[in-house]
């Protein structure tokens, strides 16, 4: 039972930076884009709120008396979910708005040299992989930093 609190828990936290997530891949590439590839800041921080979140996802789930597997899987859970969802939101973001993304040098290089029909395709193509390597990379974080965040804390015997 506790486990599945756990990762009720890890969902939750999931959608939480999912939404800052979206939030900041709406104002970095539609409201506010830059023709050039310079947001190596704003991608680091959000890196790093991911990894913060994946940790504090383990500390809760040991709080509610979840075990090491419980654990694991709520962090496994949340950052596939952050990880699926993320790439969800950059398949809306470029589909949507993409006469302000395709104006982004990196994908106008990308393009060029991709043999691509459109740029929508050249797009939708590269988010195949970003769906892959995103939904299993941060799950496999995701285990790990939620077992480290369930190994800070104390359990009461």
């Amino acid at each position: 039972m506790n486990d599945s609190r756990a990762v009720t828990r890890g969902l939750l936290i999931a959608a939480t930076v999912w939404v800052g997530l979206s939030v900041e891949i709406l104002l970095s590439n539609v409201v506010f884009p830059s023709r050039t590839d310079n947001d190596g800041i704003s991608v680091l921080v959000s890196y790093l709120c991911i990894f913060a979140a994946l940790f504090l996802t383990g500390l809760t789930a040991a709080r509610v008396g979840a075990g090491a597997r419980g654990q694991i899987a709520a962090g496994l859970v949340a950052g596939a979910l952050i990880g699926a969802l993320t790439t969800v939101s950059f398949a809306i973001v470029d589909n949507v708005w993409l006469g302000v993304v395709a104006q982004q040098q990196a994908k106008i290089d990308g393009f060029a040299h991709s043999g691509a029909g459109s740029m929508r395709d050249y797009i939708n193509h590269g988010l195949v992989g970003t769906a892959v390597v995103l939904t299993a990379g941060l799950g496999i974080v995701g285990a790990a930093l939620s077992r480290a965040g369930g190994l800070t804390t104390r359990r009461t015997i």
